[in-house]
């Protein structure tokens, strides 16, 4: 009991340990405190419960989906090329795992050859949730462009990215659930307003989200997503492929214009530059 008073004493007096020093074995009891409740440990150091994120553990990973490739400090972590993944269902609910659709927003930017995600316009401040239950492998800046970036695996095998934030509510290895805040939205890295960036990704591979997402009723099209190689890109948009036969003075600008893309988008989906010249009679695609 004296010991107890006395660690009471020291929980106004000392500073808050870090999620680092934390050895469970070392907790001797948990009082609750104006603040909430908060942990006490045997060398009188303290911390509140509330604050304290939950990670997962190397034992907690059965299925080793958290083992393979978790790589904290670069947002790729597989480096596979499409054609290498075997058909499989990706089971994207169940009973127990839901869907929440991150924030919702005008949608004025989707998922191109040249833009692998969605740009969903916000205010800066706010709430983005996460997609499925899963953990953080990445929560950090990037300078690739996506600015403030948060990175989830979840439990289906999909990870997705959260970019452009102005502030992290996750840490890396903390498990979330679907629906709960991970980050406030913003307009940090290569942004011109606020917006998020939310991708979707199948071992770093990039989905259309609008594929799986019924986007204006914030619901799944459907709780299984089948992945084949017909999903990904270039192969998803070839049913729906224009493609055109070069004329004397054609140039990417004027096709970019004419039929209402972008340069970038047309060079990235037949791998030429702006600046290349374009043989007379030649086929480019231009949507």
């Amino acid at each position: 009991m004296k010991l107890f008073k006395f660690c009471l004493l020291l929980l106004f007096t000392l500073p808050l340990i870090s999620f680092a020093q934390r050895n469970t074995d070392a907790i001797i009891d948990t009082v609750e405190t104006p603040s909430g409740p908060a942990i006490l440990y045997k060398n009188f150091t303290w911390e509140y419960l509330q604050d304290e994120p939950v990670l997962m553990t190397q034992d907690e990973d059965s299925t080793g989906l958290f083992s393979n490739q978790w790589i904290n400090n670069q947002i790729f972590a597989y480096r596979i090329r499409p054609d290498s993944i075997s058909d499989t269902l990706v089971v994207l609910t169940t009973a127990d795992r839901k869907f929440t659709l991150p924030v919702y927003g005008k949608l004025f930017r989707g998922f191109t050859y040249s833009h692998k995600g969605l740009d969903i316009k916000i205010n800066k401040g706010d709430t983005i949730l996460a997609a499925f239950d899963g953990v953080v492998r990445y929560a950090k800046y990037n300078r690739g462009g996506f600015g403030n970036l948060v990175i989830i695996r979840h439990y289906n095998g999909l990870e997705t990215y959260y970019g452009h934030l102005s502030k992290f509510n996750v840490k890396i290895n903390q498990i979330v659930k679907s629906g709960e805040p991970v980050a406030l939205g913003g307009s940090s890295g290569r942004s011109r307003g606020p917006h998020l960036h939310f991708e979707v990704r199948y071992k770093d591979i990039p989905l259309d989200p609008l594929r799986m997402i019924d986007y204006d009723n914030k619901k799944l099209i459907s709780n299984n997503f089948p992945v084949t190689k017909k999903v990904f890109y270039p192969n998803d948009f070839v049913e729906n492929a224009l493609v055109v036969k070069i004329k004397s003075g054609d140039t990417v600008g004027k096709l970019a214009k004419k039929y209402h893309t972008s340069i970038k988008e047309i060079c990235a989906m037949n791998k030429i530059k702006p600046t290349t010249t374009l043989r007379v009679g030649r086929q480019i695609r231009v949507r």
